[in-house]
């Protein structure tokens, strides 16, 4: 049954990235894939809503400079929603901005820009997320961090070190239903994965309420995992990471971020619980008047 349940969330994660050889480049990588690359492109975030200006920033070698850049954005059911023409400035360096408001913008899921500058080995392709949500109700996730799209239309930011290595591309889901938290983690020469996760979002609990340790598959196979270090906020662990098992982890717990309705339930009886006991002590006070 556990198996089984697992396929499924693989295929599912699986299909829902569009764009396996985009590369989401992190600040500190910044300068070394403008090395490795002839073009390179990223943005200032990895999660937006509808109503973002997104700076998009690129680099691309002078020497390599035969042609304009041409910019194509799609959409996550693959229509063009953008085409534009970029000219770097003498060092390389160049940078744009998408505005999100438009009508163009409606769908939710996975943007991915494509840029190329003459012949097809000088073209790099990149990727962001467009999500309905409140804006200042939820943070965007930083790039240092893994964004989480959960169930329950939330969305919430993981730390994550790569021990030796390069991550290109990080997506995470969480289900808040089986309790478990999905990871595609791509990169090079990466020899493990540290994650903090935060109790609120993600805890794993005996019946006697302490501590267990999370059940971590990684392609439908258990794996080891070392518990670094945890707190009242958080649990750090590391995750050995093998580049046969493409990255994806499937992280099973006990505990999970409540839904939205069982909070308004909770927050419902609270009330409730208020209005009596007000409503009692005015009674009270009216009676012996």
């Amino acid at each position: 049954m556990l198996s089984g349940l697992l396929i499924g969330s693989f295929d599912s994660f699986a299909q829902s990235n569009p764009c396996p050889s985009c590369v989401q480049i992190s600040p500190g990588d910044v300068e070394l894939y403008k090395e490795l690359f002839p073009l390179t492109i990223w943005t200032d975030s990895k999660i937006y809503d509808h109503d973002s200006l997104i700076t998009v920033s690129g680099h691309l070698r002078p020497e390599n400079n035969v042609a304009p850049i041409l910019v194509v954005v799609t959409n996550p059911i693959g229509n063009i929603v953008t085409v534009d023409q970029v000219t770097p400035d003498s060092n390389g360096d160049f940078e744009f901005m998408l505005n999100t408001k438009s009508s163009l913008w409606k769908q939710n899921g996975d943007y991915v820009i494509k840029a190329q500058s003459g012949s097809d080995n000088r073209q790099f392709k990149t990727k962001f997320t467009l999500i309905s949500y409140d804006v200042g109700s939820v943070s965007e996730c930083a790039l240092s961090t893994i964004p989480i799209i959960a169930n329950n239309g939330g969305i919430y930011c993981v730390s994550y070190e790569s021990k030796k290595g390069t991550t290109i591309n990080v997506d995470g889901e969480l289900n808040l239903d089986t309790k478990t938290l999905s990871l595609q983690i791509r990169g090079h020469d990466i020899d493990s994965i540290v994650l903090d996760i935060p109790r609120y979002l993600l805890d794993s609990k005996s019946e006697t309420g302490v501590d267990s340790d999370f059940v971590i598959f990684s392609e439908g196979t258990l794996i080891e995992t070392h518990e670094v270090e945890s707190d009242d906020v958080s649990r750090k662990i590391q995750i050995d990471y093998s580049p046969t098992r493409k990255g994806n982890f499937e992280i099973v717990g006990t505990h999970v971020v409540p839904e939205f309705g069982s909070l308004m339930f909770l927050i419902l009886i609270s009330s409730v619980s208020s209005v009596l006991f007000i409503s009692k002590l005015l009674s009270d006070r009216f009676v012996k008047f």
